[in-house]
Formats: structure tokens, C-alpha cells, sequence
């Protein structure tokens, strides 16, 4: 019968920093804490991650935990060696081998730069370096004081080389986080351009979420906001639509059942006009489920907000424009304040021409557009990437 082999032991240094690894990508300074962990452990004047190493004289992207008795400019002294050792340097980072673990003041260099590192204090080092399957790579440089008499030894190697796989995984994870927060942002983005205001809520109705264009609606309607965490309105009677609405709504996203076209709400604002409150269930994710999940999504739209996007001293917006359907400047202008719905007299007064002289300006945009009328104008804006300003 084949024996069981023995595990390691898992002491309380190693799950320690395992624990500040796997944490590090939801830090706002990704591995800040591991690094500062790693340091105290090691007895380092300094620990950096770097997670972009960029050629040339451009900074790297780094996180340092530093010692704090160390007064040291460490960009200064990044500054240096890029302008100066970089090119000659056989362990530069962009030669560093993922999976490599090097003592780096064991390895000749320049006399130069020996004399560099002398000045600036700089004992013992050990760098590691890492790499997650799509391509994003790491490294850790770890730098006793000259003053700290003993070097780095095999055990400080050992401990590097058991963390070599969890850096990697920890890597990959940030790096898919990173993608996808990436891709929420660009949604977001393009929501914000349609004016639609938008909330996030979990399957107890708690707000988790909320865009810009929803906080702004919010703040200029008394009658609905965010009360304890949950949205409220002062009206009895539209609470208790509301919570009908989302109640079913959150139902509907604990059975799994497939998101339908949703509850919609008309809420008196105080300027008479309504807001527009659509209320849907989300499918929650097979792995992802129960009340701490998001369940519930509110749209809110504020129908007398003008488009961002379509205002003309929105320079961006006016650009797009003219790039898009070769107008001119004042051509540009006028078609965003048409295609926002401003009557043409209103828009001559915006824009600072007598009527006569916009009308002419609108054949000449219908002229280049290829379009007859204002409704056609309309409908090619706001299908176009002029809204995207």
C-alpha cells in the first residue's frame, strides 16, 4: 500500500502572508499589506512589487513598503538607474525570467554601480520574478540595509520559491479583475451618456450600487433617496408601489427565473414632470446566489435632463460631429442643439446668428448628411458616435 506523504507544516508567518497575498488585488494599493508583511518578516529596509515595467525613462508601476526610518526618494533613485544602469544591467527586470529567484548582490556588476549601491546604503537583495497565462508579469525586490549584517540565506529562497504558484494565481486573479472592471466602466460610461440613471440592489433590497446620473436625479428630486440604504420615497402610496415592485423583482431573481421586461413606476417630481423608475430582476449567477447577491436593478430617468453629450460646449461632443459628418464648427453646434431638441430660433440665440442665418446652416447640414428633414437628423445623432462625446 502505497504511504501517505507527509505535509509541510503551515506556520502561522507563511499563512500570514498567503492570507495578505490572496487579499491583495481588492487593496487600493494592490499588495501593499503582503508587501509590508514580507518586510517585517525578512527584516527589509524596503519591499517593492513591481506589476509594470515600461522601457525607456518612464516610471514603473510599483508598490513599496518601506521602512519608516528609510528618508530614501526612491523615484530619484529610479531615475538614476534607468538613465544611467539600465541598458548595461544583466538582471534589468524586463531580462528577469518568470519563476526566478535571484540574490541580487551576488551577482557582478559595474564597478559603477557598485559604488551607486555603496552611497545609497543598499545591503543584501533578493528579487523574484512572476507571471500570470495572459501575459501580465511581476516582480518583488526585497533590500536589507547595508547596515543589517547578515545576507539573505537559503530558508528567505525557500520561502520565495512556496510562494512562486500563489503569486501567479494571485496575479492572474487581479488581472481578470482589472479586464472586467475595465469592461463595467465602459458600460457605465455609455449608460451615463444616455442620461439613465442606475442602481444595483441585493436580494434584500439594500443598494449596493448607484451611477452618477442616478445620484444626480436623487439629489434633485426631495421626493426619492436613499434612506439607511434603500430607496424611499416621501409618498406613502409610490412606497408602496415601490416596494411591490421591487419585492417581485427580487423574487423573481432568487427563483432563477429569466429577467422579464420589468415594473414601471411614474413618480410625480416636484417640477410636475414624472420620473421614469423601470424596476427588473437580474439573473443571479449559478455560483453566485442568495440575498448577498445582486437581484434588483433600478432605472431612473429624469425626462426634462438634457443629454450631456449633445450639449454644444461640449468640445468632444463638437468634435465627433464634425469628424463625423464633415460639418463645421457652427454647423456642428447647431445639429447638436437640433438633435437635443431646441426650436431653431432658440438655437440662433445660443449659438449667435440671426434665424435666417441657422436655417441656412441646417440645409447645409441636411445637404452634407444627406438627410430632408429635422426627425432624420434626430434619429442619425443619436445613432451615431456623437453620443459618445
Amino acid at each position: 500500500m502505497k504511504a501517505w506523504h507527509r505535509l509541510p507544516p503551515a506556520t502561522d508567518e507563511l499563512l500570514d502572508l498567503l492570507g495578505a497575498l490572496y487579499e491583495g488585488p481588492l487593496e487600493a494599493e494592490p499588495w501593499r499589506g503582503f508587501a509590508e508583511r514580507l518586510r517585517v518578516l525578512f527584516e527589509a529596509r524596503n519591499v517593492a512589487i513591481t506589476l509594470h515595467h515600461p522601457q525607456g525613462l518612464v516610471r514603473d508601476s510599483y508598490v513599496m513598503a518601506q521602512d519608516p526610518a528609510d528618508a530614501t526618494d526612491w523615484v530619484a533613485v529610479e531615475t538614476t538607474y534607468r538613465r544611467d544602469f539600465m541598458h548595461d544591467d544583466p538582471l534589468r527586470l524586463a531580462l528577469f525570467a518568470p519563476g526566478t529567484i535571484v540574490q541580487l548582490d551576488s551577482v557582478e556588476r559595474s564597478a559603477e554601480f557598485a559604488r551607486y549601491v555603496n552611497e545609497l546604503g543598499i545591503g543584501s537583495c533578493l528579487r523574484v520574478g512572476f507571471a500570470e497565462p495572459g501575459g501580465m508579469r511581476g516582480w518583488i525586490d526585497i533590500v536589507r540595509a547595508q547596515a543589517h549584517t547578515m545576507p539573505f540565506d537559503g530558508a528567505h529562497v525557500d520561502l520565495l520559491r512556496t510562494l512562486l504558484p500563489h503569486l501567479a494565481r494571485t496575479l492572474a486573479l487581479y488581472a481578470v479583475q482589472k479586464t472586467r472592471e475595465a469592461e463595467c466602466t465602459i458600460y457605465e460610461d455609455t449608460i451615463e451618456h444616455f442620461a439613465l440613471g442606475t442602481l444595483l440592489l441585493d436580494g434584500e433590497l439594500r443598494v449596493m450600487r448607484l451611477n452618477r446620473v442616478a445620484q444626480a436625479i436623487l439629489a434633485a428630486e426631495p421626493g426619492l433617496a436613499i434612506t439607511r440604504g434603500r430607496l424611499r420615497s416621501t409618498d406613502p402610496g409610490v412606497q408602496r408601489k415601490l416596494d411591490r415592485a421591487l419585492r417581485d423583482a427580487a423574487a423573481l431573481a432568487a427563483d432563477g427565473s429569466p429577467a422579464g421586461p420589468g415594473e414601471l413606476l411614474r413618480i410625480a417630481a416636484k417640477a410636475g414632470h414624472p420620473l421614469g423608475v423601470l424596476v427588473r430582476p437580474l439573473m443571479q449567477a449559478l455560483w453566485f446566489r442568495g440575498a448577498h447577491a445582486p437581484s434588483v436593478v433600478v432605472y431612473l430617468t429624469d425626462p426634462t435632463q438634457r443629454l450631456e453629450a449633445l450639449q454644444p460646449d461640449r468640445q468632444s461632443s463638437r468634435e465627433l460631429v464634425e469628424r463625423l459628418f464633415g460639418l463645421t464648427p457652427q454647423e456642428a453646434r447647431l445639429t447638436l442643439l437640433l438633435a437635443d431638441g431646441c426650436a431653431l430660433a432658440d438655437a440662433a440665440r445660443h449659438i449667435g446668428v440671426a434665424e435666417a442665418a441657422a436655417r441656412n446652416y441646417s440645409k447645409r447640414i441636411y445637404a452634407k448628411t444627406g438627410i430632408r428633414n429635422r426627425s432624420e437628423l434626430v434619429r442619425l445623432v443619436h445613432r451615431s458616435l456623437a453620443l459618445l462625446g
